[in-house]
C-alpha cells in the first residue's frame, strides 16, 4: 500500500490535484454500479404531452461508484471500476468515457446487454428529475477468489455502493485474507492543514489531535486498505456489507430497518453498531454529522451557489476515499478532515451544469 503524507494530500484536495509525478499516486477499487446518464439542462420538465427542446445536454458513465471513481481519478489517483457494463453500442460509450478518464474497469456481466441507462432533468434552479432503470439490473455472481485478489493488489483504498452486493462481498471478505503487517510500528502522522473556515474554534467533540485521537479502525494497522461504505439508500444485501466497511458515509435517504425518517443520530447509532468503525451522514448543503464511539461532531460545507447538484454525492465520496488512501492511521481527526476536504471539493462539483464539467474547470476546489 502506497504511503502518503496525510496533510499534504489532504491539502491538495482544498487546492488542487498535484502532478501526477508529484508523489506515489494512490490506488481506489470501486465497486458498484455504471449507468450511462443523459442528462438535458431544461428551463423547466415538460408537463403531459409537452415537448420541449433542452439548453444543453450531456452524455457519461454514471451511478455511485462510477462517479466516485472518477473523482478519485481526476485528483491523481489510479481508480479501478467493478461494476456491470456488458455488451453494445450505449455500453461501447459508456467504456470509451471510463477510459477517457483513465480508469480501469472490471465488467461483471461481460457480452450482455445489462447497461442501465438514466434520464435526468435538471431545471434552472439546479433541481432535478431522474428515471432510471437500474432498479431492473440483473445482480451479478461472486467474484472468484483468484479475481478479487488480483482485484485488490496494491489498492489503498475500497468503496462499495450497496450494488452488486455478491460481487461487493466476495471482495470485501477476500481483502480479510491478505497478509497483514500487524508487527509493522505506524508511520507517524505528519501535521494536518486545517479545515476549519479561518477565525472559528472546532467544536468542542472535534477538539483532537491526529497524534493523540484513538484510531477509527484496524484496517490500516493490519495492512488491509479501508473500506469505504456509499449509503445512497438502504438495498438488499446492504446488511452483508456493513461488518465489512471500516467508514459509513451516508445521505439523508439512507434508512436502515428500525430508523425512522429524518434521524441522523438513529442511523449514526446504526451503523456503529453493526460493524462500522466511523460513520457519517451527509444533508445536501447542511452540516454532515459524524461519529465515532461516543464522540460526535459536525463538519459544514462551504456555501456555493449550485447550478447542478446531481453526481456531488457521489464526487464526496471519491475525494473522501482519495483524502484517506494509503494513510498510515485512520484516526478520527484524520476522518474529519478528509471530510471537510471533501467536502470542498463536491462544493466545486454543482457549481457547473452536469457531471463532467467540474472536471475541467481548474482547481479541483471550492472557491
Amino acid at each position: 500500500m502506497a504511503k502518503q503524507a496525510g496533510g499534504a494530500q489532504a491539502a491538495a484536495l482544498g487546492a488542487q490535484a498535484p502532478p501526477l509525478g508529484a508523489m506515489e499516486r494512490p490506488a481506489g477499487l470501486f465497486v458498484g454500479l455504471t449507468t450511462l446518464d443523459t442528462i438535458y439542462r431544461v428551463r423547466h420538465p415538460p408537463g403531459p404531452d409537452e415537448k420541449i427542446v433542452a439548453d444543453d445536454l450531456v452524455v457519461a458513465a454514471g451511478g455511485p461508484a462510477t462517479g466516485a471513481a472518477v473523482a478519485f481519478a481526476h485528483l491523481g489517483g489510479r481508480a479501478t471500476l467493478v461494476s456491470a457494463v456488458g455488451s453494445g453500442p450505449l455500453a461501447a460509450a459508456a467504456r470509451a468515457d471510463l477510459a477517457s478518464l483513465g480508469i480501469r474497469h472490471h465488467d461483471l456481466r461481460p457480452g450482455e446487454p445489462v447497461l442501465p441507462i438514466s434520464a435526468i432533468l435538471v431545471n434552472a434552479a439546479g433541481e432535478r428529475a431522474v428515471v432510471s432503470a437500474h432498479g431492473a439490473l440483473p445482480v451479478a455472481a461472486p467474484v472468484t477468489a483468484d479475481a478479487a485478489r488480483t482485484l485488490l493488489a496494491g489498492a489503498d483504498v475500497v468503496l462499495v455502493d450497496g450494488h452488486q452486493p455478491d460481487a461487493a462481498v466476495s471482495i470485501l471478505a477476500a481483502r480479510r485474507l491478505l497478509p497483514t503487517m500487524s508487527t509493522a510500528t505506524p508511520e507517524p502522522a505528519a501535521p494536518r492543514a486545517s479545515t476549519r473556515p479561518p477565525g472559528t474554534a472546532p467544536p468542542a467533540e472535534t477538539a483532537t489531535t491526529a497524534e493523540t485521537a484513538t484510531p477509527a479502525g484496524t484496517a490500516t494497522s493490519a495492512g488491509w486498505p479501508p473500506v469505504v461504505f456509499d449509503g445512497g439508500s438502504w438495498k438488499p444485501g446492504t446488511e452483508r456489507l456493513l461488518p465489512h466497511v471500516d467508514v459509513a458515509l451516508c445521505g439523508s435517504a439512507f434508512r436502515p430497518p428500525g430508523v425512522g425518517a429524518d434521524d441522523p443520530d438513529g442511523v449514526l447509532g446504526y451503523l456503529l453498531a453493526h460493524g462500522c468503525s466511523f460513520a457519517a451522514v451527509t444533508r445536501g448543503p447542511g452540516p454532515i454529522r459524524w461519529a465515532h464511539g461516543q464522540v460526535r461532531g459536525e463538519v459544514r460545507p462551504p456555501a456555493v451557489q449550485a447550478v447542478d447538484t446531481l453526481g456531488a454525492g457521489d464526487v464526496f465520496h471519491g475525494a473522501f476515499a482519495w483524502s484517506i488512501a494509503g494513510l498510515p492511521r485512520l484516526t478520527t481527526d484524520a476522518l474529519v478532515e478528509a471530510l471537510a476536504a471533501a467536502s470542498r471539493v463536491a462544493a466545486r462539483s454543482v457549481t457547473s451544469f452536469g457531471t463532467r464539467s467540474w472536471l475541467t474547470r481548474g482547481a479541483a476546489r471550492a472557491e
